[in-house]
């Protein structure tokens, strides 16, 4: 047992060449140190980012109340001047955007107060007056209508009356349906239905006084003439009121053919010595049927009439 010593165990070395090493562990070799790119770039940092960890949605789109403390750390005044432009920026949109509703739903197009253009004359005439009186009053139309008529103008001159008429918050021009109508005057049957309403009234002021005188198209001219003549018996006495007091107490001969220019019409004389008559024709140009209290006056219409063919 003496002989026996201990020995102790040989410490591990390296192999010598060509032979396998007494140990199996693995030799680890550590990483060299990760180099940062010169340059920081949002992909440089992206990619820095999900190596490292993994991050959520509130950090890689920054911290949530940064706006808040944006807003907080401003002054008072501009403050105020950016709520004052996001009210002024929402008025406008939202203002826009009733205007564009408003066109969608009136059709594409928004819907404006019509302005009234005034229809164009059958011949032409020195001057002319607007008047504009109340649907419904009578009394104010025939006022009207008598100042104008004792206006000094040019003898053989005429004067277009342009009458509008306002119905509440409407405003048209008078028909011939309106004319009769103010003066209590019932034409024959079915008389209107051979007329356009679009009406020119005028006034011709001769020598002997102004006379008062209508001209309308005659939508049927044949028909509205036929009726014309059987009108003739109770054409004094339904357009008196348009004498203005001037009648003679005398009553003449009825109505009788005219010529005039190749143009044929009907004449009534209520006086010898006064240009006092009715006379009506048909214009066969422009199917203008013309109505006036004056023989005078009837032959100046058809005169303006063949100069505005």
């Amino acid at each position: 047992m003496e002989g026996d010593q201990l020995k102790p165990n040989p410490v591990p070395g390296p192999a010598p060449a060509g032979q396998p090493s007494s140990s199996s562990a693995p030799v680890i070799t550590p990483e060299p140190p990760r180099k940062r790119p010169l340059l920081r770039t949002m992909k440089s940092d992206t990619e820095e980012l999900f190596k490292t960890s993994r991050p959520s949605l509130s950090q890689m789109i920054g911290p949530a109340d940064g706006g808040q403390r944006f807003f907080s750390s401003l002054s008072k005044k501009k403050k105020n001047s950016i709520v004052a432009t996001v009210v002024a920026l929402l008025l406008l949109g939202g203002g826009g955007f009733y205007v564009w509703r408003t066109s969608q739903q009136g059709g594409g197009s928004i819907i404006r107060p019509s302005k009234l253009v005034t229809p164009p004359p059958f011949f032409i005439t020195e001057t002319s007056r607007t008047i504009t009186v109340k649907a419904q009053d009578r009394l104010q139309l025939f006022r009207l209508i008598r100042d104008t008529m004792k206006e000094q103008e040019r003898y053989g001159s005429i004067k277009r009356l342009i009458i509008k008429l306002q119905d509440g918050e409407t405003e048209r021009f008078a028909t011939i349906a309106d004319l009769f109508n103010f003066y209590n005057i019932h034409p024959p049957e079915r008389f209107l239905n051979f007329v356009d309403k679009n009406l020119m009234v005028f006034v011709y002021y001769g020598e002997e006084g102004s006379r008062f005188g209508f001209a309308v198209k005659a939508l049927d001219p044949d028909r509205a003439l036929l009726t014309m003549l059987n009108w003739e018996p109770a054409l004094m006495s339904d357009f008196e009121a348009f004498f203005f007091g001037e009648i003679p107490g005398e009553m003449l001969d009825l109505f009788e053919d005219r010529t005039y220019r190749n143009i044929d019409w009907r004449l009534h004389k209520h006086s010898h010595d006064l240009d006092l008559d009715i006379g009506y024709l048909i214009f066969p140009a422009k199917n203008i049927l013309v109505f006036t209290m004056s023989k005078a006056a009837t032959e100046s219409v058809i005169n303006r009439l063949f100069e505005a063919r």
